[in-house]
């Protein structure tokens, strides 16, 4: 019979003083990382730069914008269309491109804000710093702090002001 054991934080102690405090119960201060991405029902949320995002089961993306996109530029049959006014950008078909999506009403979102995703550790100064995959979906920081997401052969990013689609 298989029992459940709960697991307690452990804590870390090093060098001399790093003892000392940990049996006198003290605990070291540092920051501690982010939970990152929650799975609801298959569908995993996640907070990419500003922006609440989901990935569904399907491998469809879609981000909320905490501010509006005064325009999005989207690349529509080998041209470059702008359209205003994004309140949120969504990948669901292979055959469009990543797309404003203007009745999202926050479906994106979990209440009280996605959970920030826990920074990466960089093999080199190129290596994004922050990614997340699901259901043949990713999404990342790119290391100059570009957000990114791919998804169905399409995908968006926005570094600057405008997000652009493709």
């Amino acid at each position: 019979m298989a029992r459940a054991v709960k697991v307690a934080a452990a804590r870390v102690c090093g060098g001399i003083f790093g003892i000392v405090a940990c049996l006198a119960g003290i605990a070291p201060a540092h920051a501690e990382s982010p939970p990152g991405p929650a799975v609801v029902d298959g569908t995993m949320y996640f907070a990419l730069g500003g922006w609440n995002c989901s990935i569904d089961p399907n491998g469809t993306v879609g981000c909320d914008l905490t501010v509006p996109a005064a325009l999005m530029n989207v690349l529509y049959a080998g041209l470059q269309v702008p359209v205003p006014n994004v309140p949120a950008i969504i990948i669901d078909s292979a055959a469009l491109p990543a797309r404003p999506d203007w009745i999202s009403n926050g479906s994106h979102t979990l209440p009280g804000g996605n959970p920030a995703l826990p920074r990466l550790t960089a093999a080199t100064n190129h290596d994004p710093q922050f990614s997340v995959t699901h259901a043949g979906a990713t999404c990342q920081i790119t290391f100059n702090g570009a957000a990114t997401c791919s998804s169905l052969g399409h995908g968006f990013s926005q570094w600057g002001p405008e997000p652009f689609g493709y």
